[in-house]
């Protein structure tokens, strides 16, 4: 019974935030800002648009593809249709059960290639471990085009604090800091390596199987094309990303700094909240503020991108969970 509640909560609470939130943001906006907004969505270049769903879809294209790579080294030769399906149903399930959608891509799958599900489950682990280190890539990026922004503020900081404190008085922290880091460090290990509470051997299965699935990576035979295909899945998603941007005048203009960094935070949104409902829009916003881009274009251009891609996500999604079934039919139930 606490299971199941957990359960639900887990769906309920995202959703009210991100409800919460929607509701919050548009509470928030004056007739004027609204009226913009309106008008942003009325003028939009729908072409662009468009052109981006067709990069999201051949994003999942090759995600499904790539699979095949960690699949090959198992034994496992599923059909690409399949793959693909997998992919598309696990995308619409993180809409509505969060970080359920990859556990309910290889129960499909597992279902009609006659496959593992734990051997699935593992090569999923595998390509989210290099889709993270891609987007540690990114996010380090951006860091490093916003280098001088940072050094400004840190500077600053930085001259604020040496005005507060004496030589000693920063040496005393700053020993203080290593100390009590290295003492951490060794407690935290110790627990995770010898611990039997369940959430350090949870913690522990989990840091097995990044380093399983980092591994995996390593040795397969086409390594190179799972590569190429992981750099493919994330040039289609800044582009698609990217591509709407030109839909409106007010953030046609938008440079790659402001593009990255709110690509960034709405990654991180969809993380935070499941599907990144309501909360998607205002990440991008308030993010392009912060480039001279008015409010009002972002939240317009936030919620355009997230519409588009969520209706593709949600008709490939029903739609492969409809077809699934019919086209893995066995001849005798097809023919019955």
């Amino acid at each position: 019974m606490k299971e199941k509640l957990i359960s639900v909560l887990k769906v309920i609470v995202p959703l009210t935030v991100g409800l919460y939130v929607i509701w919050y943001q548009f509470n928030q906006l004056t007739d004027e800002q609204l009226n913009q907004i309106k008008e942003s969505f009325a003028s939009a270049n729908y072409f662009w648009v468009i052109l981006s769903v067709i990069f999201g879809i051949l994003s999942h294209l090759s995600r499904a593809w790539r699979w095949k790579y960690t699949l090959e080294p198992l034994g496992y030769e599923n059909r690409f249709i399949n793959n693909f399906f997998g992919v598309m149903i696990g995308y619409v399930t993180n809409i509505i059960l969060p970080r359920f959608g990859e556990v309910w891509r290889c129960v499909m799958v597992s279902r009609y290639e006659k496959a593992s599900f734990e051997k699935l489950f593992g090569t999923v682990v595998a390509e989210r471990v290099a889709d993270l280190v891609v987007l540690l890539l990114i996010v380090a990026g951006v860091v490093v085009i916003q280098l001088t922004r940072l050094r400004e503020s840190l500077n600053e900081l930085l001259g604020t604090f040496l005005e507060n404190n004496s030589m000693e008085q920063l040496l005393l922290k700053l020993g203080t800091v290593v100390i009590v880091g290295l003492v951490g460090v060794v407690i935290g290990w110790r627990l995770l390596t010898r611990s039997n509470n369940p959430l350090f051997v949870k913690a522990r299965g989990l840091l097995k199987g990044l380093v399983d699935g980092i591994l995996s990576i390593l040795r397969m035979k086409k390594k190179w094309a799972f590569l190429a295909h992981t750099a493919f899945i994330w040039i289609m998603y800044l582009t698609m990303y990217y591509v709407p941007f030109l839909a409106l005048p007010e953030t046609s203009t938008a440079g790659a700094g402001a593009v990255l960094a709110s690509f960034v935070m709405a990654s991180f949104s969809i993380v935070l909240v499941q599907g990144g409902i309501g909360v998607y829009p205002v990440a991008v916003a308030q993010t392009l503020v912060l480039y001279g881009i008015p409010y009002e274009g972002g939240f317009a251009m936030g919620w355009i991108i997230w519409v588009a891609q969520t209706i593709m996500v949600v008709a490939f999604g029903v739609a492969s969970l409809i077809l699934m079934p019919l086209l893995n039919q066995e001849p005798s139930e097809a023919s019955s």
